[in-house]
């Protein structure tokens, strides 16, 4: 994801960072788009990932896509998750399907919930009066926050850490150019 991006939805975080609530917010350096997530793996696995991702043909040129208002998990009164949306794409939809299909084959099981792209930009565990932020939330549920070109994705692995999660780029996989 380009700087610019990411400094656009650090500045317009502020606001909420301000309401008080045990929200745990991502770092800017560490905001990205999580098209699969895999969970822990043993050793071997993301070796034989990228073998996978390398094997097989990417049918998906390069795009943009819009990242558009911010959101949260569940729905109702709980927030769980707090995140950024983004715009429907179907070359994003495309790229998703085709990660899922290439690791297939690796016992990684495909996502059985709808896809539903966003990026995750807090976690809370705490119950809470949250009124405030979900009046902010309202305010800024449609706002433009950034357009981003994906020529490539990365294959990462993270390290959960007391400080935060420490990410790791295994490999990077262009898309195909037309």
């Amino acid at each position: 994801m380009a700087d610019a991006a990411r400094e656009s939805i650090a500045r317009e975080l502020l606001p909420f960072k301000k309401i008080p609530a045990a929200i745990r917010w991502t770092e800017s350096r560490n905001i990205h788009l999580t098209l699969k997530f895999i969970g822990e793996v043993p050793e071997a696995v993301p070796g034989r990932m990228a073998v996978a991702l390398r094997g097989a043909k990417i049918t998906v040129p390069p795009f943009s896509f819009r990242i558009v208002g911010f959101g949260k998990f569940p729905a109702g009164a709980g927030l769980h998750i707090f995140w950024a949306g983004l715009a429907e794409s179907a070359p994003l939809r495309a790229l998703f399907d085709w990660i899922e299909n290439a690791l297939a084959p690796l016992g990684i099981a495909k996502e059985d919930r709808p896809f539903s792209p966003h990026i995750t930009l807090g976690r809370n565990k705490s119950p809470g009066d949250f009124k405030e932020l979900f009046a902010l939330l309202t305010e800024k549920c449609d706002l433009f926050l950034a357009e981003c070109p994906a020529s490539s994705f990365q294959l990462f692995s993270s390290q959960l850490t007391p400080a935060g999660p420490l990410y790791k780029v295994l490999e990077e996989f262009p898309l195909e150019q037309p």
